[in-house]
């Protein structure tokens, strides 16, 4: 498996490219924010009067109903450029990591690709996820205990249900997904690009319309 890795940044959505024939052939990742409000917990470690209690990472929720901002699921807080290369009878998947820190469901609408040339979206689907990291229940069974220190899990883990279409998906408040785009080139080009991932979406009380600044660029032969 050929893997294009994108740097990981201490903020943010996730990054996944995964070039599609019979097998995956491409991919690249980042890393998510541990905790996107960088909340203080009391010293006496109980909730004030009035204040919203934490969630299970540790974060704090904005109340139902409170001005959440033009980003409420930080989509646009970080950004990557990422080169693909599709061979033929092949498709590439672009993943962003989201988690929804207020206590509002969203509903999500049309994802679509910011301002492209010969290239153009298949899919957008939604998978459920988890902190731990893309499509994982928690810490794979065997994996080398000695190296890496495997966090001490604060409630059950999320369950991982099969990709669904983004268009309609309810994201409920503290929940973690994979936002799943699928390219292709368009008929008769070697070269696309695009700028960013648009996402819509809205609350019961006004509609959301966020770029995720990750730059494609997808070659028929190379990425040089």
């Amino acid at each position: 498996m050929k893997l294009l890795t994108a740097l990981p940044h201490p903020r943010g959505a996730a990054l996944l490219a995964v070039a599609l024939a019979s097998t995956l052939a491409l991919a690249g990742c980042g890393a998510a924010e541990e905790n996107p409000l960088g909340v203080n917990s009391a010293d006496d470690g109980r909730t004030s009067a009035g204040a919203v209690a934490p969630g299970a990472d540790g974060s704090a929720a904005q109340p139902v109903g409170s001005d959440l901002g033009e980003d409420p699921l930080n989509i646009g807080a970080d950004g990557a450029e990422l080169c693909g290369v599709q061979p033929k009878d092949s498709r590439l998947r672009y993943t962003v990591m989201l988690h929804n820190p207020t206590l509002e469901t969203f509903t999500f609408g049309e994802l679509a690709l910011g301002n492209p040339e010969g290239l153009e979206i298949l899919s957008a689907k939604v998978q459920t996820a988890n902190r731990e990291g893309h499509h994982h229940a928690g810490p794979a069974a065997g994996a080398h205990d000695e190296h890496t220190a495997a966090p001490t899990p604060t409630k059950t883990a999320e369950p991982i249900g099969p990709p669904v279409p983004a268009e309609g998906y309810r994201f409920l408040p503290d929940a973690h997904i994979n936002i799943i785009v699928t390219v292709e080139l368009t008929d008769g080009v070697t070269h696309g690009s695009a700028d960013d991932i648009r996402v819509a979406f809205s609350s019961p009380d006004r509609d959301y319309f966020v770029a995720h600044n990750l730059k494609i660029d997808v070659d028929a032969t190379s990425c040089s």
